[in-house]
């Protein structure tokens, strides 16, 4: 059972999004967003986040209503999925803060997407209807290229009902070090994790590399790029941790270390896929209430 505090905090996102994407062109387009093979160079997707808070009219019924009447309003092939992020532990450096993501093709379609927003009369009559369930920074919104080395459904199948499990992790690069170095790395990660025990896991990760490293989180820490862990559940990613402190950590973090450092402590969130590009028909189930 989720409480009332975690189903709001995955979906205070949509208000802002909604219909902007009606006639322009992110867990699960996770088929499209992970389709890169393992030894090619990841294609770069462009990704937002928006922070989100709830209102009093949260529930699991009227998530449903809404993410469903919001897919409706989808009519291009521009984003590629949709997903929703809540807070799996109080001590996440961004508190309670739940978070919207959207995969895009790229900047330009998102851009697209966003200004079509403005001047759509559907989606002002959308918010407006579901403005007691959930509101999000939209114009806030924060900005990445995305890379997704593994495919997501290459060590277990994905859970039927949209959820899965999360860890971010900001991580800066040392001094001469960039972008090209954190990609040069995964080839080599991706073949250690490969043999090493991640079976029925679900496990693959997201680099999302950002495009204004000014931002800070609460706590007043800034990151070059973050670092996405997803499984299944917490017992899948406990079963990928201990894979790789056993099986992946002496190899690959020494290496990882000549050109980045990652904070100590991610921040852990549940999540479910609202919108998966590759299977426009599919609808998360969420859980009830407490």
């Amino acid at each position: 059972m989720i409480n009332k505090n975690t189903l709001a905090g995955i979906f205070a996102l949509l208000l802002f999004v909604g219909c902007s994407m009606d006639d322009s062109s992110n867990e699960d387009s996770s088929s499209i967003q992970t389709e890169q093979d393992s030894s090619s160079i990841p294609t770069v997707r462009y990704n937002e986040f928006m922070a989100c808070e709830f209102g009093d009219d949260m529930s699991s019924d009227n998530l449903t209503v809404m993410i469903s009447e919001w897919q409706e309003l989808l009519t291009s092939d521009e984003l590629v999925g949709a997903w929703g992020y809540s807070p799996a532990s109080d001590q996440n450096a961004w508190g309670e803060v739940g978070w919207w993501e959207l995969e895009w093709t790229s900047k330009e379609a998102a851009d697209a997407a966003w200004a079509e927003w403005e001047s759509n009369e559907a989606a002002m009559a959308w918010t407006e209807k579901h403005a007691g369930v959930m509101q999000c920074d939209g114009p806030g919104r924060f900005k990445f290229d995305g890379i997704f080395p593994i495919s997501f459904e290459t060590y277990g199948e994905k859970n039927p009902n949209g959820y899965f499990y999360s860890e971010f992790s900001g991580c800066k690069y040392n001094e001469g070090s960039s972008r090209e170095d954190a990609i040069a790395f995964v080839e080599g990660f991706n073949n250690a994790v490969e043999e090493a025990d991640y079976s029925e896991t679900g496990y693959h990760y997201g680099n999302y590399f950002a495009h204004d490293t000014s931002t800070v989180n609460p706590e007043g820490e800034g990151a070059d790029f973050l670092w996405a862990n997803f499984t299944k559940s917490k017992e899948m990613n406990d079963k990928a941790y201990a894979a790789f402190e056993a099986e992946v950590r002496e190899k690959m973090f020494p290496l990882f270390s000549e050109f980045a450092s990652c904070g100590e402590n991610p921040d852990v969130y549940h999540g479910w896929t609202l919108y998966d590009g590759d299977d426009k028909d599919f609808m998360p189930t969420f859980p009830d209430q407490e």
